[in-house]
């Protein structure tokens, strides 16, 4: 006998989970009867349950939804918002190179009625500073403020908002901008004198740094607006919109600001505004670096400003990620609002990120064909589902319009969703409801009765209704498997069986568990997803070939021109990838980044993360900005993009061995696309812990590109003979 079921000795997993998904003995007997080239396979197995009771929350109230059941609850008065503000409005330049703006004091005013009002922001946690009161120095101070604000709790929401002129001044040639230019947020006396210097306004690296300083010391929950342009000129635009933008005709000193972003080691050396990568905050703007951001007709506020308060009035922040409220935006007039940075995909004004499974996509008509915009760039494989609702708000209220199934392979970046035909509109949104067989996890455990709970666990994760979670295989061969799971001195282990991990000595994870369902279930749902992102790749070879990815080693000690020392990272040594591997030993304070460099015609966007075979997490690197219609792309022909140190935004890479480990992989992989994917959904913590590591087609469907490179990278707690050779051979280059 075999976990209670009578008559039944089990040699094979498959027939052990049949019978503890349907524990009858008809039911058993019936299934073990079956011919196995018709017998279902285990993700087929989906018991229905009862609906959940939903709770949906506001500042307000509590609703308890089943169907036909509706529950309100009226709460007493909510405890004041945690959220602090500085809120910068500058219509009157003080220099008369500057012309004057009508609308981005009214901007910050209705800001500041909004939270308010509608987030219940005490007026005492929100700073001001309207024309003359911004000037360079004021609003540098106020932000220094916040990092040494005691009410300031870590984690706590911080929003700063900027409305007034934009510009570009010539870059330094020490400041590594990653091009001529820099960009900057022009301050009340831009352009004025001060003990004999021209004053600069607040360039990007100024403002990526004290961004970093105040992440570091209050936590990364921080919002940055910019109402503004990124360039631009000093004339009225199209039908005498105000433009909000200046090319600035000065030279910026090497040393301005160096005892903010030269003063600690580690900090930050930001980028331009629209470059991304940022982990320090999300950053939304006005527009696309080759855009004007303007003004209304009316000049009574900023066509950005006035849409994204309409929009968060109408909708509500409590549900919606920073990637949503850019795509609800309106359409703008020559302006495309952007949203960059590792944490787009949280809930706004919060640290919680919604769940990855919950993906919407447009979807349109065709040709007769429902014809998806998203494709196996995005992740979507051959036999997934989704449910279709007129638009997003119909998801909440009604039942979907039709559900559709992939029954072919997709594009790079569209899909045909097939089945019955419903009027859709214009066009709708597709909920994922349903994962395809290729993302399934394939496990292999031993046949041993000690692993009752994990057997348990699996035939749980089977039945369970909520089919958008990738599905559980478990098989007899090992060699077929993805991870290996058994039993050592009574608690569960994970084997790893990747030949690119274990052929460095590499061969488990470090972390037990108990034998509970609900721990397994908890790892199987997350190795699903790691495994997954970590197999899937592009077809594209030409990518491949056209890009070239360089890992070096960063050094802080770089001689300026003025002769002064600062703490400037710039590569050292030789590209550390050798054949598709980087083999480095370990040591505290050392820094990496990547530079991936384009040498083919078309415009790139990478999207880079780090795999952790050790504890399963998945860490951004680098994703490009979002954006409802066209988002400038990161990497240009022929052009390079620097991750961690220059201009590529992204703090450097650092490394360490977990204790009790010699020896530790994991995989660098890039994601390239010739157009823009959001792949915000890759990222997640480890399992184990909450600390993850840096560490056929149709015809007239739109071309384009996609591929992966994937690089593994060794770390080792001290040089062996083979890692010393290799390092004398390169010190020879």
């Amino acid at each position: 006998m075999f976990f209670g079921f009578s008559n039944a000795q089990f040699t094979h997993v498959r027939d052990l989970l049949r019978a503890l998904i349907f524990p009858s003995e008809t039911q058993v007997d019936a299934l073990l009867d079956l011919p196995e080239s018709i017998q279902p396979k285990s993700s087929e197995y989906n018991i229905p349950k009862e609906p959940e009771i939903i709770i949906e929350t506001t500042l307000e109230s509590v609703t308890l939804r089943k169907p036909s059941i509706s529950i309100s609850l009226t709460l007493g008065a909510s405890k004041p918002s945690s959220l602090f503000a500085l809120l910068i409005g500058i219509d009157e330049y003080k220099h008369d190179a500057l012309n004057n703006l009508n609308a981005s004091v009214a901007d910050a005013k209705a800001v500041k009625a909004f939270l308010e009002t509608s987030l219940g922001v005490p007026a005492s946690q929100i700073q001001t500073l309207y024309n003359t009161e911004a000037t360079r120095d004021a609003i540098i101070d106020n932000i220094r403020a916040f990092q040494k604000n005691p009410s300031i709790k870590n984690g706590d929401p911080i929003l700063i908002f900027y409305s007034g002129h934009g510009g570009t001044g010539n870059a330094p040639i020490d400041w590594e901008a990653g091009g001529p230019e820099i960009q900057i947020l022009l301050s009340h006396d831009t352009l004025c004198e001060d003990k004999g210097r021209e004053i600069c306004g607040v360039p990007d690296r100024t403002m990526g740094a004290l961004l970093d300083q105040l992440s570091n010391e209050k936590g990364n929950n921080i919002t940055v607006i910019f109402d503004c342009c990124h360039s631009g000129s000093l004339t009225r635009g199209e039908r005498s919109r105000l433009v909000r933008g200046v090319n600035l005709a000065i030279n910026i000193p090497s040393d301005l600001d160096k005892d903010i972003w030269g003063g600690t080691r580690g900090t930050v050396i930001e980028p331009k505004f629209l470059k991304s990568g940022l982990s320090s905050h999300v950053l939304l703007a006005a527009c696309g670096a080759q855009e004007t951001a303007k003004e209304n007709l009316s000049g009574t506020g900023g066509v950005f400003t006035t849409a994204l308060l309409d929009t968060l009035v109408s909708v509500g922040v409590e549900k919606l990620t920073y990637t949503d409220l850019i795509q609800r935006l309106p359409s703008l007039v020559e302006q495309t609002p952007q949203c960059e940075g590792h944490n787009q995909n949280r809930i706004l004004f919060d640290s919680k990120v919604r769940s990855q499974h919950r993906r919407l996509y447009v979807l349109r008509e065709i040709k007769g064909e429902y014809v998806m915009k998203a494709g196996a760039a995005h992740g979507i494989t051959k036999g997934a589902t989704f449910d279709v609702y007129k638009d997003r708000n119909c998801m909440t209220t009604d039942a979907p319009l039709v559900s559709l199934t992939v029954l072919d392979s997709p594009d790079p970046f569209t899909t045909v969703l097939s089945g019955s035909k419903v009027n859709i509109g214009k066009q709708a949104v597709a909920l994922q409801t349903g994962a395809g067989v290729e993302e399934d996890l394939i496990i292999h455990i031993a046949m041993d009765p000690k692993l009752e709970s994990v057997f348990r666990a699996l035939a749980e994760e089977i039945k369970e209704s909520n089919a958008i979670q990738r599905q559980i295989r478990a098989v007899d061969e090992i060699g077929k498997a993805h991870l290996d799971i058994a039993l050592e001195d009574g608690k569960i282990i994970f084997n790893i069986l990747n030949p690119l991990v274990t052929d460095y000595g590499l061969k488990r994870m470090p972390y037990q568990l108990n034998p509970t369902v609900n721990e397994v279930r908890r790892v199987l749902r997350a190795a699903a997803h790691y495994y997954w992102h970590l197999h899937r790749t592009g077809k594209d070879n030409i990518l491949q070939e056209k890009v070239k990815v360089e890992f070096t080693r960063l050094s802080e000690d770089f001689q300026n021109n003025d002769g002064s020392l600062g703490p400037v990272r710039m590569p050292q040594g030789p590209n550390l990838i050798q054949e598709g591997v980087i083999d480095i030993v370990v040591k505290k304070g050392d820094m990496y980044g990547i530079k991936i460099i384009n040498t083919s015609g078309r415009s790139l966007y990478p999207s880079v993360f780090y795999f952790d075979n050790s504890n399963l997490s998945i860490t951004s690197y680098f994703q490009p900005p979002t954006s409802k219609g066209r988002v400038d792309p990161p990497l240009p022909p022929h052009e390079s993009l620097a991750i961690g140190y220059g201009a590529g935004g992204a703090p450097p890479f650092k490394y360490f061995i977990p204790k009790g480990q010699e020896i530790d992989v994991g995989f660098i992989k890039v994601f390239l696309s010739s157009r823009k994917v959001d792949l915000s959904t890759v990222p997640q913590l480890s399992p184990f812990d909450n600390n993850g590591r840096g560490s056929d087609s149709v015809k007239g469907r739109p071309a384009g590109l996609w591929s992966t490179i994937l690089i593994t990278i060794v770390q080792r707690r001290r040089i062996t003979p083979v890692n010393l050779d290799e390092g004398a051979r390169l010190m020879g280059q």
